[in-house]
């Protein structure tokens, strides 16, 4: 005979969502941790897991690793400190992700360019032009310049199958990174690469690691404003773009 009484995990789950439905926790709000939870409520880890996990599958809640959960309002969210591949960003909310490669090409080290790699004018980089979605929303233009000498055989991969990140990731583990976000009008091609209206901005993010004492990559990162926020932690402050 089975009972009616929710479990442990399923009364959480209706408590957090309740709040959520009725207003008092808002999107971008961030709910009690899994520490909190356990504490203030007498029970497992493993029982206060479960409900924020199927929360976030759910689409109630958005999880980052070392950051928290936070109410999801219908924007995919990355975080802004930790480096890590949109594929897994993607699946880990449950969703598919696919990309289309624009442009996979030799080109010169220049100007500013030049400067962020810390190369002479001339010196040789890969670049990279390629667009992910996310289900069947574009998220993320991704434009990238690797140094040669860290992936020789960057122009060869298939980033259909594998994300530059995973490819840099196995052959360059990261050093150091510098990043930097920004809001900036898109060009036209990022824009109908992204479908966005007109108008509207995106969220850049530019990336520069460095791997084998050297700069491996420089990336710029654009995301629609309106499907896309970034979330971080530095000195102990959590923010939510």
């Amino acid at each position: 005979m089975s009972s009616t009484t929710p479990t442990l995990y399923a009364q959480i789950k209706d408590t957090l969502r309740s709040r959520i439905q009725s207003g008092e926790l808002k999107p971008g709000d961030r709910v009690p941790s899994e520490n909190e939870l356990v504490r203030d409520l007498g029970i497992s880890r493993m029982t206060v897991n479960r409900a924020l996990r199927e929360l976030t599958q759910e689409g109630h809640l958005v999880r980052i690793a070392g950051v928290g959960s936070f109410v999801a309002d219908g924007r995919a969210v990355s975080d802004a400190v930790e480096i890590r591949n949109i594929a897994d960003e993607i699946a880990a909310r449950g969703g598919v992700h696919r990309s289309r490669v624009l442009d996979l090409a030799e080109c010169k080290a220049v100007g500013k360019l030049a400067t962020a790699f810390e190369m002479p004018d001339g010196a040789t980089l890969f670049l990279s032009e390629i667009v992910h979605w996310e289900d069947e929303l574009p998220l993320q233009f991704e434009l990238r310049w690797v140094n040669p000498a860290i992936v020789p055989n960057y122009l060869a991969a298939d980033f259909t199958k594998a994300t530059p990140n995973s490819l840099l990731t196995m052959h360059a583990p990261i050093e150091a990174s510098e990043q930097v976000v920004r809001a900036e009008m898109p060009s036209e091609q990022v824009r109908l690469a992204l479908d966005m209206p007109v108008g509207e901005p995106c969220l850049l993010l530019l990336r520069r690691t460095w791997s084998k004492g050297v700069v491996a990559s420089f990336a710029r990162l654009y995301h629609p404003a309106s499907r896309f926020q970034l979330v971080g932690s530095a000195a102990g402050i959590e923010f939510l773009k």
